[in-house]
């Protein structure tokens, strides 16, 4: 298949993926019904980055936007491709490993429930593979 000029110069998305960690726990959010992508899935957290701003800046705004949360960020731990939303739009997300620092989750309308899991739940639970490979790098740093 030959992309038109046009479709090959279009791009894709780019968003940080932010994993809160906390004494050996994950935070986990709900996201909600009415996102227009992966409603009502269990995710760690994820948003844009807007124009000027860098990926670290633009996780920890989302993280205390959507959680209420200040984090501090150790590092990238991940970067992985799908497909989003029902226009199937390329995108590349960035996975930072977080360490909360302080404060109770506080959720924005962006998801409908919390939990803070052990991170060796993601490992064996029905995560997405992403998921999976955060947890192990993040208990490889953590042991």
């Amino acid at each position: 298949m030959t992309l038109e000029p046009a479709e090959s110069r279009r791009g894709f998305l780019v968003c940080v993926v932010y994993v809160i960690e906390r004494d050996g726990q994950i935070l986990l959010l709900k996201r909600s019904r009415h996102k227009d992508h992966a409603a009502e899935e269990w995710e760690t957290g994820s948003g844009g980055i807007l124009s000027g701003e860098s990926p670290y800046a633009a996780t920890v705004r989302e993280a205390k936007e959507e959680t209420g949360l200040d984090v501090d960020v150790l590092g990238p731990i991940d970067a992985f491709h799908f497909y989003r939303g029902a226009e199937r739009r390329e995108t590349i997300g960035i996975t930072f490993h977080c360490r909360a620092l302080h404060g109770e989750v506080r959720l924005s309308e962006e998801h409908e429930e919390a939990k803070w899991v052990p991170i060796g739940t993601l490992a064996t639970g029905p995560y997405p593979d992403w998921m999976r490979r955060a947890a192990a790098m993040i208990r490889a740093r953590t042991t």
